[in-house]
């Protein structure tokens, strides 16, 4: 079996590939003409047949506050006749083995299944939730028009548009980095029918809200927010629309506990909630050395079970007055803490555990965690881009 990156002529090959396993009509003549630029993985069989392929985009997250690569997995398919033969195993391994030269330091991924994924080392990390409350609820906030409408009449918003996105998205972690390239918000609102609003304070953007009117409600796909204030004033704005709109419905949450703060009444208020995202840990001395530690002096030791060996082994951490200081010890040293690679995505990516409730997951061991636990607070992690 031969592992390697799809070439710019094999365009063709990914489409038939992608057709037959996820049963969509990809036109294969057309794509043979284009050429690949997609950044592909596939595992080839002897005789040259490209038996599965794997998309791997690059992206940063950010992570404590700081940036840090990551790549994410998308389109893992195989041909019906080539299943079960170790192929999407291969690639994988090939794409863990890119890690440390191309510095990626977490993989993210949407399943199809939880538990076919955690065989790779992947976790839940994040859910998405969803808040669906009627217009009257937003009777409370004062309307509010200091907001512009994005729009290729206006393509300097988007540096707005960024600002606001990376100032929320840097207090949660795992959140993509985003840039001019991103094409997370239509500058064409009037074809798309997807308006993303921004809020000023003054001249300063503080908000927000990528919006789109469907069957009597607005659906508001993502809402950033900078303050508690800032939020109030978009929710303010929002309230433009009850001519138009009974209901809102929040379909991309992080989690709920801001509006919760803010919208105070609770009648006829929906929750609802699922999984969603997973994350693999590539890289783990490399989050080790970036996260940020408390100022009081700390220290733990970390033993991590994982297939890939630059992983696995028993990492002492000292941190305290901004320094940090990493080892790396035998397996079997003695340690404060033992995890899988699967449970320390949740302990260090979602953070806010304990002893008590670290107890719950799976392969992990606690001796004394308390240092290790004060270092990694409740991370608030999600990921809004799809892949």
């Amino acid at each position: 079996m031969i592992i390697r990156r799809l070439k710019e002529n094999e365009h063709g090959v990914l489409d038939a590939i992608q057709s037959i396993a996820y049963g969509g009509a990809n036109n294969v003549r057309e794509s043979e003409k284009n050429p690949l630029k997609s950044e592909v993985w596939g595992a080839f069989d002897d005789d040259g047949i490209c038996m599965a392929t794997v998309f791997t985009p690059e992206y940063k997250s950010w992570y404590f506050g700081k940036n840090v690569a990551c790549v994410g997995i998308g389109g893992v398919a195989t041909l019906p006749e080539y299943r079960r033969r170790g192929a999407v195993r291969e690639i994988f391994s090939e794409i863990f083995r890119q890690a440390a030269e191309r510095d990626w330091a977490v993989s993210y991924l949407y399943p199809f299944s939880f538990d076919y994924y955690r065989q790779f080392g992947y976790e839940m990390v994040f859910k998405k939730y969803k808040m669906v409350f009627p217009m009257k609820a937003l009777a409370k906030f004062p309307r509010t028009t200091n907001v512009k409408l994005y729009s290729f009449k206006n393509p300097e918003m988007k540096k707005d548009i960024l600002e606001v996105y990376n100032a929320f998205a840097q207090t949660r972690r795992t959140m993509f980095v985003r840039g001019e390239n991103t094409r997370a918000y239509s500058d064409d609102p009037y074809a798309s029918r997807s308006w993303t609003y921004v809020h000023y304070t003054g001249d300063t953007p503080d908000a927000l809200a990528t919006i789109r009117l469907e069957d009597d409600g607005l659906t508001i796909r993502e809402l950033c927010y900078t303050s508690r204030d800032a939020l109030c004033s978009m929710l303010g704005f929002l309230r433009a629309f009850d001519g138009q709109a009974f209901e809102l419905r929040f379909t991309d949450l992080p989690d709920t506990r801001d509006l919760d703060a803010v919208i105070g009444e609770y009648v006829d208020v929906e929750y609802y909630s699922e999984a969603s995202g997973m994350a693999r840990i590539i890289l783990l001395e490399k989050l080790l050395k970036n996260t940020a530690y408390p100022l009081e002096h700390g220290c733990f030791r970390l033993r991590c079970d994982d297939t890939l060996e630059w992983n696995r082994g028993v990492w002492d951490v000292h941190y305290g007055d901004g320094l940090i200081r990493v080892e790396k010890l035998p397996y079997d040293s003695e340690y404060d803490i033992s995890a899988s690679i699967q449970s320390l995505a949740r302990l260090m990516l979602c953070g806010g555990y304990t002893a008590e409730s670290a107890a719950y997951l799976p392969d992990v061991d606690v001796k004394n965690g308390d240092d290790f636990f004060r270092a990694f607070p409740d991370g608030r992690c999600y990921v809004l881009d799809r892949f």
